[in-house]
């Protein structure tokens, strides 16, 4: 996790940024995590919040040192966004999407539309309008609600994925052979 999401971004940006300044335009978009900007512990995941944390500082950084050559350097801090993994770690079957899961949840297609459109409008940003009616509501809960909540929910996440770890684990058994 560390290598792509601070490795990776460090090293991508550099390679591109001198061609940037060269031409004297371009944009960096990062994709941070609300888990690091809107909610105040992320436990159970530790450091993919505090890697996230990171490309928002790195991000900001470059926005104020690039912005005067004509470069724009954008974080982007989703919330939870509708993916194969989301789906997972929320049960089984297609469930019908209601309208406030599809305000608070977008999908990929949605959240990317969204994300084209907000480049551009400042160093960190949250494209998705339900997540930035979360972020706001977050402000007002008190954190250790919001702390509490989390570690609820990471360890139901965690263990949902237990299961399907130990569900595709093959038998110990018969030495790890199919009957």
């Amino acid at each position: 996790m560390m290598r792509v999401n601070l490795w990776a971004l460090t090293e991508v940006t550099a390679a591109v940024l001198p061609g940037m300044v060269q031409r004297g335009r371009g944009a960096v978009v990062n994709i941070g995590s609300g888990s690091s900007e809107a909610i105040p512990s992320f436990p159970l995941y530790t450091i993919y919040a505090a890697s996230k944390r990171y490309v928002a500082q790195f991000s900001r950084s470059l926005y104020v040192e690039y912005r005067s050559k004509g470069i724009d350097v954008q974080c982007q801090a989703p919330l939870l966004v509708q993916t194969k993994m989301t789906s997972i770690v929320a049960g089984p079957g297609k469930r019908r999407r209601g309208l406030l899961q599809r305000l608070l949840v977008p999908t990929s297609d949605e959240y990317a539309r969204a994300a084209a459109r907000w480049i551009g409008h400042g160093p960190l940003c949250m494209p998705n309008l339900g997540h930035r009616l979360q972020w706001r509501l977050c402000r007002v809960v008190p954190d250790r609600l919001l702390d509490a909540q989390r570690l609820r929910e990471n360890l139901r996440q965690r263990a949902v994925f237990q299961r399907l770890r130990s569900s595709r684990a093959p038998s110990q058994a018969n030495g790890g052979e199919q009957s």
